[in-house]
């Protein structure tokens, strides 16, 4: 299986707007050491985050966290178009340098901000007006654009922050899927990934059919059961690369994986990165 990639895994910032005919679907789900904002100029997709699946329509603004599984599907054979945006929180250390007494990233996590629906056309436009601003700067490396690239990047940061506030004491987010059964089984296997689960024993456990199970599973998080399953495991690896010195053949047996050979080939599948390119990465980035 081959993996398109938004964006550059060794890079603090990248932007890019791409434009489709027809409906795509990201063949697996990804994850990165980085946060990501996604602009819907037109059409609409289906996102999986995490836990959670969202509708989300022209106009609406997707922000994921650091390490956060996500994963789009389009919704029907129809055109769309986005903007996508990775950077690093190191990439605004010196923003935040000057102002420490404002929170620039925390809210980017926080569930309930992961979908931005409830915004007017009037902010819509001003949304996607900064992101044009950030598209129009690539390529040029001069320090004056690098400013400003980082200046419009803490102000779109700070305009996005509202906006979430705003969404809150509005009611919160819409477009949000959730199926009960799902829920149960994501718990479950939250708790069990380190063990060998299979499509047969989690249907199973859960008297329902492996193939109810199967279409239910895609139909509510856009993942196959094995993906999702392959996602928390690679979650849990990530933390342990990043915090322990334990061989990469420990920590795929640690975190559920049979092979070695298949945990590099799935770590690298979602993180652009081989296991070890990831750990000297991150201690690259944390030095």
């Amino acid at each position: 299986m081959v993996s398109e990639y938004t964006y550059c895994p060794q890079t603090d910032f990248f932007i890019e707007r791409v434009d489709r005919d027809e409906g795509y679907d990201m063949l697996s789900f990804h994850i990165h050491h980085k946060f990501e904002i996604y602009y819907e100029i037109a059409g609409a997709r289906r996102y999986f985050i995490e836990d959670s699946a969202y509708i989300v329509n022209a106009g609406s603004v997707v922000l994921i966290g650091e390490n956060q599984i996500h994963k789009t599907a389009s919704l029907g054979d129809t055109p769309s178009s986005r903007i996508v945006l990775n950077f690093s929180r190191e990439y605004l250390e010196k923003v935040t340098a000057v102002f420490p007494e404002v929170d620039f990233f925390s809210f980017l996590t926080e569930e309930h901000n992961h979908l931005l629906s409830n915004i007017s056309v009037k902010q819509q436009n001003h949304i996607q007006g900064m992101l044009v601003q950030l598209l129009s700067l690539e390529g040029k490396e001069s320090p004056e654009c690098e400013a400003r690239r980082k200046m419009l990047l803490a102000t779109l940061l700070l305009e996005l922050k509202d906006l979430c506030r705003q969404q809150q004491e509005q009611g919160g987010e819409n477009g949000r899927v959730s199926n009960h059964i799902v829920d149960q089984i994501q718990a479950y296997i939250a708790q069990h990934y380190t063990e060998k689960l299979t499509l047969t024993g989690i249907a199973s456990r859960f008297y329902i059919s492996p193939y109810y199970l199967s279409r239910l599973f895609k139909k509510s998080t856009n993942l196959s059961l094995v993906e999702y399953i392959n996602g928390v495991r690679i979650k849990a690896a990530q933390n342990l690369i990043e915090k322990t010195g334990d061989s990469i053949a420990f920590v795929a047996e640690q975190t559920g994986f049979m092979t070695t050979a298949h945990f590099r080939r799935v770590f690298k599948d979602a993180t652009g990165l081989s296991p070890q390119q990831y750990r000297q990465y991150y201690k690259r980035i944390n030095k």
